[in-house]
């Protein structure tokens, strides 16, 4: 009963919020996620396994025509046309029923219910990236205070353990397997990690940026501090890789005040202080083990893969591959088979065809050049193209890359982000009228806003 309630209201909230305005929306929907793996911890119920999803549902509501609506954004109706395939695809393999029918609900679920935030984070403007980044930093340090309290305290404190929860308990190889890998508020460890790594494009991006308050810069370094150091914490590999791409990054294009590469540096060296002194932030370092590596790799990337996609060339059916089956639906899967690699679950579930689509949509997501001169998110941008890379890429080492909650949230919107060309400020400002119910500007009114104006060195949040 306390979960239906709670689905309703995250309906709700996300609902009236995203009517208010898409930034408000996608933070309504990015807090229930940050919060989801601990309430769905500790509300033992079946349908707290939707409240996300409900979430979602209202934001889509709210926001799903203003979504669909034509654009002269550059790049914006092709990403359409691939958002509609990848979609499609899965919907029209319901009609092959080769899996129990609620199984392949839950399979659609994992394989197209995320894929709207490539047209979210397309049609995010700078000054709507700008307010969600304090917002984002906000949530990280909130999350970071939660991990703290269960690294010195204990996860067993604040998750208990349950059908849920498995995975977290299982997650005990850390320190010589005498610790926990820390969750946060999140489903598992993985997630904290990952959602952490795919804020980092925002939260960096934005250092560069002249801020209106004061206290909006001392947050965003605030933050991105216990957004490193949560990376650490939830002991996670792949993570970790990421972050040093984007660190790397970083130091090769960032344009930066001198006070925040003191302040980087400062940050990075302590960071490294703290690591190097608790071995309980080093699962990392088995990285270092070319034996273990190699290992690794060939349980992810092997024979097997060819043997799925010679024996289930459409798929195994929607779910067949193992996408989030819940723990009370689990004995409805036939011929249950699972790999370690993302892109091996997508053929299980959607066939060489679903595989060949996604395949191509990477390839042209990968190959185009968005970023305008003299943008003052180039490097976020930039940021966030490495960090789309490296997550697509290590998908041939795990799965759950278009399932986490809400890591493939920040994934997919980042990669909506960087597919499209960014519209002007005026242009903007325009669509912001329009978005929240204001007297509709003619195109005679955009043209004159959209006029040169004297050039300004920086731009605010």
């Amino acid at each position: 009963m306390i979960a239906i309630v709670l689905c309703i209201a995250s309906f709700l909230g996300c609902f009236f919020a995203a009517r208010r305005s898409l930034v408000y929306g996608l933070v309504s929907v990015l807090g229930v996620g940050y919060i989801y793996g601990i309430v769905r911890a500790n509300v033992y119920e079946t349908f707290s396994h939707f409240i996300f999803d409900a979430a979602l549902l209202g934001l889509y509501l709210a926001q799903g025509l203003w979504l669909l609506r034509p654009t002269r954004v550059v790049g914006l109706e092709t990403l359409k046309r691939w958002v509609g395939l990848l979609i499609a695809w899965p919907v029209a393999l319901l009609i092959v029923p080769i899996q129990d029918p609620l199984i392949q609900l839950v399979g659609l679920r994992g394989n197209a219910l995320f894929l709207p935030f490539l047209l979210i984070g397309a049609q995010l403007q700078r000054r709507d990236i700008g307010r969600l980044t304090l917002w984002i930093a906000g949530l990280n340090m909130m999350a970071f205070a939660v991990a703290c309290a269960e690294f010195f305290f204990g996860v067993e404190r604040f998750v208990p353990f349950n059908a849920a929860t498995e995975i977290i308990y299982k997650s005990t190889d850390v320190a010589g397997y005498t610790a926990f890998r820390i969750p946060s508020t999140f489903p598992s460890a993985s997630a904290y990690g990952g959602t952490m790594v795919m804020t980092l494009p925002f939260l960096i991006g934005a250092l560069g940026i002249k801020h209106r308050s004061f206290w909006h810069g001392h947050l965003l370094v605030l933050a991105l501090a216990a957004t490193l150091l949560g990376v650490f914490m939830s002991a996670g590999r792949t993570p970790v890789v990421i972050l040093s791409v984007l660190l790397l990054v970083t130091m090769l294009h960032g344009r930066f005040k001198w006070r925040t590469w003191l302040s980087l540096a400062v940050m990075i060296s302590s960071l490294g202080w703290v690591v190097s002194s608790d071995e309980r932030l080093q699962r990392f370092t088995t990285l270092a083990d070319t034996d273990f590596v190699e290992d690794r790799i060939a349980g992810s990337v092997n024979g097997t893969f060819l043997e799925v996609v010679s024996d289930y060339p459409l798929g195994n059916g929607l779910g067949g591959g193992g996408t989030s089956i819940p723990y009370f639906m689990q004995d409805l899967v036939k011929d249950p088979t699972r790999l370690e690699n993302e892109y091996a679950r997508i053929v299980m579930e959607q066939g060489i065809p679903g595989l060949a689509l996604w395949l191509a949509f990477l390839t042209w997501l990968f190959s185009r050049n968005t970023t305008a001169a003299g943008d003052a998110w180039h490097l976020g941008r930039r940021l966030a193209w490495f960090a789309c890379g490296s997550a697509f890429a290590n998908g041939v080492l795990g799965v759950g890359l278009l399932t986490s909650i809400p890591a493939s949230c920040f994934l997919l919107m980042s990669a909506g982000w960087i597919a499209v060309h960014q519209p002007s400020d005026d242009e903007s400002a325009c669509a912001t009228k329009r978005r929240i119910g204001r007297r509709q500007p003619s195109s005679r009114d955009c043209l004159v806003t959209a006029l040169p104006k004297a050039p300004r060195s920086t731009r605010s949040l």
